[in-house]
């Protein structure tokens, strides 16, 4: 994309980011008391296994490190440890996020069970879950899957490609880590009350204007769009030919995440707007500091 194109973006962007700020800050209650639907399927859906965009990040890196470690076992005292970060991180990331839907995929089961609405779930302690030698199962066999295909791809991959795609890892890793850094930060000092945890008079509302300091609730800004619209950072490890076309997914994922998470009454459509643009914002930079680090050391991944 070049400059002219990247500077039209962000005019755009920030025009339209500024409206539906502006409509929000009148409108958030009226919204959400018009298209919340705690038995909504899609709403439910993306809240119970929408968030997968930020494990498969961690994943694909880790499996990056682990496959450029095994290339480079000539230098075992660089490459053991290597792998096994790699390893860890990949492991890690997969069962935080396997966790994170069983317990939601659980909330759902038993409130369908109890002739509860399917959507009403804590998301901010989710805590229901399989026994640990189901979730274990689960947890290996989706790993060597996962593993199985990414290794697959990268023996595809020549020895520049690989050490392209490490330095494509390491800044998608710290884009993603960055972003939640800043969307936890930001929920725990505003403590905005959820559209599900409003009680019956609807008088705890506060503004997205209004930050209330920590006291357990945590609105704004909206974690899942934040991880929805993480699915753009997966178009960095892509080949240049179909990068926009993956780039365009995660604009829009990213974006219906947002509307699910008005819809199943999680959030506020100013959470989910603010979440949005600020994540494309971090990883925008990101991306340019990647550009620019690249450029000079000759290591731009183009597939």
């Amino acid at each position: 994309m070049s400059d002219t194109s990247k500077r039209q973006l962000f005019l755009v962007s920030a025009v339209v980011f500024v409206i539906l700020m502006a409509i929000a800050t009148f409108g958030d209650l009226a919204i959400s008391n018009t298209l919340i639907d705690y038995n909504n399927i899609f709403g439910t859906t993306f809240q119970t296994f929408g968030e997968f965009p930020i494990a498969l990040v961690f994943i694909i890196s880790g499996q990056i490190v682990m496959h450029y470690a095994v290339r480079s076992l000539d230098n075992k005292l660089f490459a053991i440890p290597a792998f096994l970060g790699g390893l860890g991180l990949s492991l890690w990331q997969l069962r935080q996020y396997l966790k994170e839907a069983v317990s939601y995929s659980v909330s759902w089961a038993t409130n369908l069970a109890e002739h509860k609405p399917i959507g009403l779930a804590n998301s901010d302690a989710a805590t229901k879950g399989l026994s640990a030698v189901t979730m274990f199962i689960l947890w290996m066999v989706v790993y060597l899957v996962i593993t199985a295909l990414l290794q697959f791809w990268l023996r595809t991959k020549t020895n520049e490609q690989i050490e392209q795609l490490l330095l494509v890892a390491i800044f998608a890793s710290l884009a993603v880590w960055f972003a939640l850094q800043v969307n936890g930060a930001l929920k725990e000092y505003w403590g905005r009350v959820r559209p599900y945890e409003l009680n019956k008079a609807q008088s705890d509302f506060t503004s997205w204007l209004h930050p209330n300091g920590a006291n357990g609730h945590k609105s704004f800004p909206s974690g899942h769009t934040m991880a929805g619209t993480t699915f753009i950072v997966l178009s960095w490890f892509i080949g240049e030919a179909k990068r926009k076309y993956v780039w365009t997914i995660g604009i829009t994922y990213g974006a219906i995440m947002g509307l699910s998470r008005v819809i199943v009454g999680a959030h506020f459509t100013s959470d989910v707007v603010f979440s949005f643009f600020l994540t494309a914002l971090i990883y925008f930079v990101m991306r340019e500091l990647y550009h620019r680090v690249a450029a000079h050391t000759g290591s731009e991944y183009l597939g």
